[in-house]
């Protein structure tokens, strides 16, 4: 159900935008592996910038990073049961 429904968003994504028609174009043709590198060098990219951000808040502001994170945990957990 929830791969059905990643479809539908892409297909609906795809329908509204050139750039995720050619991307998706791109994976489902056989440059999944191009792709895929890409994606995973931004993604790691942002965790990157993500744990410096952190890192510098809580040498800055510790114990509202702790507050902040403490409560970005609990919604994830709220959010999922």
């Amino acid at each position: 159900m929830i791969g059905a429904s990643a479809f539908v968003l892409l297909g609906a994504a795809a329908v509204l935008d050139d750039r995720v028609r050619d991307r998706a174009t791109g994976v489902f043709a056989g440059s999944a592996m191009s792709e895929l590198t890409a994606a995973r060098d931004q993604v790691a990219r942002v965790v990157h910038q993500a744990a410096t951000t952190v890192g510098y808040q809580s040498d800055v502001h510790g114990m509202l990073m702790f507050f902040v994170v403490a409560a970005g945990l609990l919604c994830v957990l709220a959010l999922r049961t």
